[in-house]
């Protein structure tokens, strides 16, 4: 075994020799991503309820378990909309203060 390479500095003097340290996490940019995420997921849900709803309703009355299904995603269309409106007067209201 030759020791010729061994210790030669050749490893040390290359800049992509070591593990880079990791940009600094942009805390405003983090944020906008997960509200992102979050609204994307709240639509999806909103528009798989929809979907539910209108494939139960094709079913019609004779679906063993029809009025309780239709009730249930009629609820949980409601609630997801009011949530909706809540945050987008709370957010308006929480804009308004920061601004004055």
């Amino acid at each position: 075994m030759s020791s010729s390479n061994r210790g030669s500095g050749t490893e040390a003097s290359r800049p992509d020799a070591g593990p880079r340290s990791p940009a600094p996490l942009n805390m405003n940019h983090y944020a906008n991503k997960k509200s992102a995420a979050e609204s994307m997921l709240d639509v999806a849900l909103l528009m798989a309820n929809a979907s539910q709803l209108k494939a139960v309703m094709e079913q019609g009355p004779n679906f063993s378990f029809y009025t309780p299904i239709i009730t249930l995603i009629s609820i949980s269309l409601c609630l997801q909309v009011a949530v909706g409106v809540l945050l987008i007067f709370t957010l308006e209201k929480i804009v308004l203060f920061f601004v004055w």
